[in-house]
């Protein structure tokens, strides 16, 4: 499978068609047919109406106002193309009723529309449209603008492609079972798979002819035995008698032959994960890496440029605008799901800085500026005054006139002087900033600072990876599973308590309403048996409410095309 992308538009904007124009247009237009635009004398829709008569009546005092049927916009992309995320912004700017407003009417309209101030901000929009005042802008314009300073979004996934780790581990786990000890028929079916699945690996590659003749003698047995057909390919009911010892090598195999799960292929991926077997919980299998990154837009690309912390064996351009990573394997909970369990959730970027402003704002300090973000280029207009512009213009003034002379005149006795009022105006400039907090430190401020906001993005993301690859669900660390092998107390250790507690649980209850997946408890077994309940799980089998493509900040979603 292909990873779907991260976050993208739903559709494009589709300029309304001009009205047709003159003595008894309304005639042409079919009139069943809803909702009817009002157009003005340029062919522009003004205002958009449940019914024609109520057209009419807006337009009837207005000899050159036209009336016509509204076109539809862009068509929603819901298939396996379509995003996981979206603004939602930018789709109540395609909806809005008027195709032209100034700029602080087309803020108050998405405020209207309950667009979260995070989305106005992390897009750049919000500051955008402060910063413009009364200009017009037509919703073609706007969008475009949006589409220059929104950032962009990707992910680097880091995989093993391939069978391999999955098949071994299942040879693992079969050397532990002794099929005598067990019903006779599950005992057979865990006696042929150990006998079997050996054989398959040979030299770190896999034989899939000898794989793909175990599968088809796997669901024979399945349908002779236990009464279930293309058991591999179909999977068994929750409610069907199968027993656990059955169930978990069935699913994992089903994984294994790429029937199901994400089976990242090698164009998929960065490279080997760096860390496997380390901070996971052993027991899993097909471990994973995702490094999600961000592009700033046109307004921003001024600001410092920030390298992830964890390298993850990546270069430093790869790693270039990092701000949050998972870490993912496979496993199957005591229930006989097949799961997509998150390891770990973490930002180097914001949880340094904004653990500096959780303690800055107990003892009613101020952090330091390296424990600050930089300064956000997209709020200069706003942030700097009459004063301040009027000081960086005429230090543009005097850079351009030592520029000029240094090429015509390089010994003028102006020059000193010059130099020596443009060296004024930058430390009145400099002492402005510090003083009004402009400064800042070295990380850029990325998307989704808050521990809540940037788990509930992977979570998001994630549900829609999982639904691609047939998971019965999304599974989450618990307090419990990150602090098993730390001393309580500890700084560490109470992180764990709270972020994989009251925060992701917050995250997660986001995630549900915004998915579509219900979100349950599970329980499930590390390799020495150690059980862990109350693992918190985003439930994917049999739900047809879990949609396609998620706003990325507020409530909403595409479900069924809707």
């Amino acid at each position: 499978m292909v990873l779907a992308r991260v976050l993208g538009p739903l559709r494009q904007y589709a300029p309304k068609v001009a009205a047709p124009k003159g003595k008894g247009s309304a005639k042409k237009l079919d009139l069943r047919a809803k909702p009817f635009s009002v157009f003005d004398e340029a062919g522009l829709p003004i205002k958009d109406f449940k019914t024609f008569d109520d057209a009419m009546k807006f337009a009837k005092d207005q000899p050159s106002y036209t009336v016509g049927n509204t076109p539809k916009a862009g068509a929603v992309d819901t298939g396996k193309n379509a995003p996981a995320l979206f603004y939602k912004s930018r789709e109540a700017l395609i909806d809005a009723p008027m195709e032209k407003m100034t700029a602080d009417r087309w803020l108050n309209y998405l405020n209207a529309k309950g667009i979260r101030k995070s989305e106005l901000s992390d897009t750049s929009l919000g500051p955008f449209l402060q910063s413009q005042g009364t200009k017009t802008f037509t919703k073609a314009d706007i969008i475009k603008e949006f589409d220059e300073i929104s950032p962009k979004l990707d992910v680097l996934a880091l995989g093993q492609p391939g069978s391999r780790g999955i098949l071994a581990n299942m040879v693992k786990k079969l050397q532990k079972v002794d099929p005598k000890a067990e019903d006779p028929r599950v005992g057979g079916f865990l006696s042929y798979l150990r006998d079997s699945l050996p054989g398959i690996i040979r030299e770190e590659k896999i034989n899939q002819q000898a794989l793909d003749k175990v599968a088809a003698n796997v669901d024979q047995y399945m349908q002779q035995v236990f009464g279930v057909k293309s058991a591999l390919n179909e999977g068994v009911a929750l409610t069907s008698p199968i027993p656990f010892k059955v169930r978990e090598p069935l699913i994992n195999l089903a994984a294994a032959l790429d029937r199901r799960g994400v089976g990242l292929k090698p164009e998929d991926v960065a490279r080997r994960p760096n860390y496997a077997g380390q901070q996971t919980l052993p027991g899993g299998d097909n471990y994973r890496e995702f490094l999600f990154k961000y592009e700033p837009g046109k307004l921003r690309t001024g600001e410092p440029i920030y390298t992830y912390a964890h390298d993850f064996g990546l270069t430093s351009s790869q790693r270039s605008g990092g701000i949050v990573h998972a870490r993912v394997s496979d496993r199957t909970d005591e229930f006989g799901r097949r799961l997509m369990f998150v390891e770990e959730i973490q930002s180097d970027m914001h949880q340094p800085i904004q653990r500096a402003l959780r303690e800055a704002k107990i003892t009613g300090s101020k952090p330091d500026r390296s424990q600050s973000y930089a300064f956000r280029q997209d709020m200069k207009d706003l942030l700097y005054g009459k004063e301040m512009q009027a000081n960086k213009q005429q230090l543009d003034l005097i850079n351009l006139k030592i520029e000029n002379l240094l090429a015509t005149n390089p010994r003028s006795p102006a020059l000193p002087k010059l130099r020596q009022e443009r060296e004024k105006i930058r430390v009145i400039i400099a002492e402005s900033m510090t003083k009004e907090g402009k400064q800042g430190g070295d990380v850029p401020m990325g998307p989704f600072q808050t521990s809540k906001e940037y788990m509930e993005f992977v979570a998001k993301y994630l549900v829609r990876v999982a639904k691609d690859g047939d998971y019965d669900g999304v599974a989450f660390s618990t307090p419990a599973i990150k602090n098993r092998n730390l001393s309580p107390g500890g700084r560490d250790y109470q992180g764990n308590v709270a972020a994989y507690g009251p925060i992701l649980n917050g995250a997660l209850k986001e995630t549900s309403k915004k998915t579509g997946a219900n979100l349950l408890n599970t329980v499930i077994k590390d390799d020495q048996g150690r059980v862990f309940g109350q693992v918190k799980m985003l439930n994917l089998k049999d739900n047809k409410n879990v949609g396609s493509s998620f706003s990325a900040y507020a409530k909403g979603g595409i479900v069924n095309g809707r």
